[in-house]
């Protein structure tokens, strides 16, 4: 027997050579339930964000508020803890260097009106934001209330229905969604994707080698052949690993993640926060929508904005208590 995360696990009748693959053997298949239970987790939110605001499948959108609220009360998204004592080493992320932008403003949305459709009654009216260099920003409220929204219409991805959006000349964006492991090509091997990544566009570096990106997905614990594996034959933890392996070698000064920790196993959660937590200084900024209270108060947030009612207030301080408890956006107006 032994003590693991504060749980007795007993091994009956083992050999040391049978209780090391036992104890491997519990935490793959952990692990395994454990990204089961986040996939069904963010199928369920993607549901809500998108149909949250809409007439007709409001109903549908709360029935899954409550079954993500009841995985929650089971536990069903509590990492377990044979995952977190697995063997091998933690993983670890290395994000490069913000470029210089020019000027202080990266971002500036105006009197912005954002939803899906132009036709019907804008789900955000009137949003003002600007993100300057050197600002860490959590979107929080409460589901179908527009934060995913809100992040699509920053990266330029929807198109406002009034209003401005302004970018600096200099801005690079690096984008990391609950979505993105999953619209990864299946076919394609995992260490190609993440080099053709890191090249392309105008803010891709064509210097960067196959080594390069295996030395980044070995940090992520992605080491031996994994690299050179389909990306179709990894497990959905490993997918997730690719897309963060992307992620990191590509060079931004604005990063966007949008629950990032949804795909993602225990160690890489922590290594993402560490690693957002250290990085940027007075150039980069970050903004996130994350339920996950650990990995928010790692990370170390400047700015909260509460998006609630078709509004966003943003406030310049760090993380209460109360912010987990409720959405409250008249507190946030007279804080």
């Amino acid at each position: 027997a032994e003590i693991s995360g504060g749980t007795l696990l007993t091994y009956v009748s083992c050999s040391y050579s049978k209780y090391l693959e036992e104890k491997e053997f519990r935490a793959m298949s952990a692990r395994a339930e454990y990204e089961r239970n986040l996939a069904e987790a963010a199928r369920l939110q993607a549901f809500v964000d998108k149909f949250g605001a809409s007439a007709t499948k409001a109903a549908s959108a709360q029935s899954r508020v409550k079954m993500l609220e009841k995985m929650k009360k089971e536990g069903k998204l509590t990492p377990p803890p044979v995952s977190i004592v697995s063997v091998g080493r933690d993983p670890e992320l290395i994000l490069p260097d913000p470029p210089k932008a020019v000027g202080e403003e990266l971002l500036v949305l105006e009197n912005a009106n954002i939803g899906h459709d132009p036709d019907e009654e804008p789900l955000l009216k009137n949003i003002n934001l600007v993100i300057p260099r050197g600002i860490k920003l959590l979107l929080r409220g409460p589901n179908g209330a527009g934060k995913s929204t809100l992040l699509k219409a920053l990266r330029g991805n929807l198109k406002l229905i009034d209003g401005t959006r302004t970018e600096n000349e200099k801005l690079r964006v690096g984008v990391f969604t609950q979505d993105l492991a999953q619209e990864l090509d299946a076919n394609a091997k995992a260490v190609d994707l993440v080099t053709a990544y890191a090249r392309e566009g105008e803010d891709g570096n064509i210097l960067v080698s196959d080594k390069d990106a295996r030395s980044v997905m070995g940090r992520l614990n992605l080491g031996g052949e994994k690299p050179l594996r389909k990306v179709g034959e990894l497990s959905g933890g490993e997918k997730a690993r690719v897309a963060l392996s992307m992620f990191a070698l590509k060079a931004s000064n604005l990063l966007m993640l949008d629950e990032p920790s949804n795909h993602l196993d225990v160690g890489c959660i922590d290594a993402l926060a560490k690693a957002l937590s250290n990085w940027g200084g007075r150039e980069g900024s970050v903004v996130v929508i994350s339920h996950d209270r650990a990995f928010c108060e790692e990370v170390g947030f400047t700015h909260v904005g509460t998006v609630m009612n078709g509004k966003l207030v943003l406030e310049q301080r760090s993380l209460r208590d109360s912010d987990w408890e409720r959405y409250d956006i008249g507190a946030a107006n007279n804080a």
